[in-house]
């Protein structure tokens, strides 16, 4: 069986322009994945266009110009293995349906032998559909046996277009409008770089359903408790976006303002890790009254490490993925900010960099809790052997990436600086809010085979 291969970002639009606009808005979501692209429209019948790579590479942008259909869901991805291929990347398409989806299904492995959580919802609800069953109807059934994370973009062959949410929440969807057209993002910020107006988030457990006419219909499945995952906030999501109406980059200055009032260090200058802590330093350097230098200068071709399926792609990309400027930091304390660790290393290459340069003192201060526990909910973390955290203290993990000290945020410091108790912090406590109690043996074994 496959692992799971889910953290990416989706789009969808109705309306004119349609397969240019979700073209587009992919390459502004590209942060949320970058090994595959793909697009889905309505042009006698469903057809899909898909590639490896960005989106750029993965799709001929003079051929996307020339679908003159007004119906388009699109995806950008991630995986978690080293096996990225063009069969798996999204949209997922037969004759009827075309899903673009992001997140992971905690318990596809309950109903057959499926390479991957999508082709499970795929089967799901085309088999409800050939049974004379309503989209909206299938969807619903989907959700009640479903557990975990979605946020999806559905198209059917009737040029209708539905966007879901989990009823958690777990990961973010937004609904738009550029110029006439309805669009349906994973983040806001793209929808306003395109022009557009954010017209609401989809609220966890809702479904909107767009007709071929431009009718909106809205449903919704009950709704307990919300558990936005955090990283969004910490890492994923763009600063400029905001999620359920929280913003992304305010959350990220109040990480370091509490980072630093909490968990201060003696030290020159601050440093911050691009792209995502560079609003963590910010908010650091602020409270502390450490002057913030930008000491690390990432490269423009550089890709995410954390997003590479393999710890050799990982390691390749870290390569090249910083210069240091000697002059701000020779003979220097430095106060290293970074948004997560995850595997450790990325730190650890930057820390060595970082001596090799001249720095005096090297102290890390993260602007999240220890990464403890594995992720079930579409986060590239799913065996806690991966997790420099999983077992080992701050002294034990200062020692192994070379740092003369670190300490990370407590989860309620956490919760203080973005702004709500509604999140997801399983990887940082191993409370997972699913609705079965899954043991972590189960899991891994499931999703490690």
């Amino acid at each position: 069986m496959m692992k799971i291969k889910e953290h990416c970002g989706i789009f969808a639009t109705i309306g004119e322009n349609s397969v240019k606009y979700t073209y587009d808005g992919l390459k502004l979501l590209q942060h949320r994945g970058q090994e595959s692209a793909g697009i889905s429209f309505v042009e006698d019948g469903i057809k899909t266009i898909k590639g490896l790579g960005l989106v750029e590479e993965a799709l001929n942008e003079k051929e996307v110009l020339q679908i003159k259909s007004k119906f388009s869901i699109g995806h950008v991805r991630y995986s978690t293995t080293g096996k990225t291929t063009l069969q798996e990347a999204q949209p997922l398409s037969n004759e009827k349906l075309s899903i673009a989806f992001n997140g992971t299904i905690a318990n596809y492995f309950e109903f057959g032998n499926y390479s991957t959580d999508t082709e499970f919802i795929l089967d799901f609800l085309s088999k409800d559909i050939k049974e004379g069953k309503d989209i909206v109807y299938a969807v619903k059934h989907f959700m009640d046996i479903a557990d975990g994370a979605y946020s999806m973009v559905i198209l059917d062959d009737k040029k209708r277009v539905l966007a879901v949410r989990d009823p958690k929440g777990f990961r973010p969807l937004v609904m738009g409008k550029i110029g006439e057209s309805i669009v349906f993002s994973s983040e806001d910020s793209s929808i306003k770089q395109l022009g557009g107006k954010v017209l609401k988030d989809v609220l966890p457990g809702e479904i909107i359903l767009v007709n071929s006419d431009g009718k909106i219909l809205s449903d919704k499945v009950p709704s307990t408790s919300f558990h936005t995952c955090a990283f969004e906030y910490i890492y994923f999501s763009r600063a400029d976006s905001k999620i359920d109406g929280v913003s992304v980059y305010m959350s990220r200055i109040r990480l370091g303002e509490i980072l630093a009032k909490n968990h201060p260090a003696k030290a020159d200058i601050v440093v911050p890790v691009p792209e995502s802590s560079r609003p963590i330093a910010i908010g650091y350097s602020r409270e502390s009254k450490i002057p913030l230098e930008e000491a690390l200068i990432r490269t423009i071709v550089s890709k995410r490490s954390f997003i590479m399926p393999t710890n050799d792609k990982r390691k390749s990309v870290l390569e090249e993925k910083f210069g240091i400027v000697e002059d701000a930091v020779k003979g220097k304390r430095i106060v290293l900010i970074d948004d997560s660790i995850v595997r450790g290393n990325t730190m650890k290459r930057i820390i060595m960099l970082l001596r090799n340069s001249g720095a005096k003192e090297i102290h890390v201060r993260v602007g999240s809790p220890m990464i403890k526990y594995p992720c079930y909910m579409g986060i590239d973390f799913p065996s806690r052997s991966e997790l420099i955290a999983s077992n080992k203290d701050e002294n034990e993990i200062a020692k192994i990436l070379g740092a003369d000290s670190i300490e990370y945020l407590t989860v309620d410091e956490m919760k203080q600086a973005i702004g709500r108790d509604s999140l997801c912090t399983a990887c940082f406590t191993g409370i997972y809010p699913l609705k079965r109690n899954y043991s972590l043996q189960v899991m891994e074994s499931v999703f490690n085979r």
